[in-house]
């Protein structure tokens, strides 16, 4: 059988595409160049040749993400498009591991363990973007952390080796993770145990409810703006006691049914966001003495950026 052979540069890459469509936030300019995959292999093949000085950035779900309005001057990888494979790997005594590329929606993650039987991700049906990103932000929501059912990640350094790290390696904490600098994350495995699938399908029917009643669906947001503070009220007790609850800076607002959403009213420029994320945190650290720490990023021309 003949091997086929490697893939060009233009049948990976297009030029100048507009990344706003592909956030959850409908913000931000185009990337020079974006990226995509249709296999491990392609994707390692690209990783190996790629310019060391060229700026790059791993796009997933597009949630947690604000993109500079001048967009980014380098190459883009997306890797929902194809990298998105989600299979069970294999029994244990006490579950089964599932793998998923770290391209895979992670609310198809928690749909497919339903439909197998399999509790402890229910948590993240209601977390936009993928499961990479998942493990980067250590995404949580109901009282569960993405690291609560993680047994391991496969990830590629600059050279094209892979490698396996544990959640203590990746020092996985509230919002953080440490993976080293220039490392992508190819796919993750979790731990699930058995269950059945109506009484899954209920947990994640409340935890929905739940979510339409407190969150401004069906609203372009990135999900919460600012972490919660160690210690004290939540981020958007904080907001609200500031005064800042439906403030509006151009189509940049905070949402008024929950204050630690920011909503694109229509047309909002990455600077209106950027504006109004100032705003409302020194109103709160004026207020409150607490300096409030975004959970999303901003990505510039050239790569990540300090909000």
């Amino acid at each position: 059988m003949s091997v086929p052979p490697p893939p060009t540069l233009p049948e990976i890459m297009e030029e100048h595409v507009p990344l706003a469509p592909r956030t959850t936030w409908r913000i931000g300019g185009a990337a020079r160049w974006l990226a995509t995959f249709r296999n491990t292999d392609e994707l390692t093949w690209f990783w190996t040749r790629l310019d060391p000085e060229t700026p790059r950035f791993i796009l997933g779900g597009g949630s947690n993400l604000l993109i500079n309005d001048s967009g980014f001057h380098g190459v883009v990888l997306d890797l929902t498009r194809t990298l998105n494979r989600i299979e069970v790997q294999h029994a244990t005594d006490t579950g089964t591991i599932l793998s998923a590329h770290a391209g895979a929606s992670s609310r198809t993650l928690a749909h497919t363990a339903r439909r197998l039987g399999l509790g402890g991700a229910e948590f993240l049906a209601g977390i936009p973007g993928s499961v990479g990103g998942a493990l980067v932000m250590n995404a949580g929501a109901h009282g569960r952390e993405f690291k609560d059912i993680l047994v391991d990640a496969q990830l590629l350094d600059p050279q094209g080796r892979k490698h396996s790290l544990t959640p203590a390696e990746m020092h996985l904490t509230y919002r953080h993770s440490h993976i080293p600098q220039g490392w992508l994350i190819l796919s993750v495995r979790i731990h699930l145990i058995p269950d059945h699938p109506q009484r899954i399908r209920q947990t994640m029917q409340r935890y929905n409810r739940q979510r339409l009643l407190a969150q401004p669906v069906g609203q372009p947001s990135a999900g919460s703006t600012f972490k919660n503070p160690r210690t004290g009220a939540p981020a958007w007790k904080l907001i609200e006691a500031a005064g800042m609850r439906g403030i509006r800076i151009g189509q940049a607002g905070v949402s008024n049914k929950h204050c630690n959403f920011f909503i694109n009213m229509g047309q909002a420029s990455a600077n209106d966001m950027t504006q109004l994320v100032s705003r409302v945190r020194a109103a709160v650290l004026a207020h409150s003495g607490i300096r409030l720490e975004p959970e999303i990023g901003y990505l510039g021309p050239v790569g990540l950026e300090p909000l």
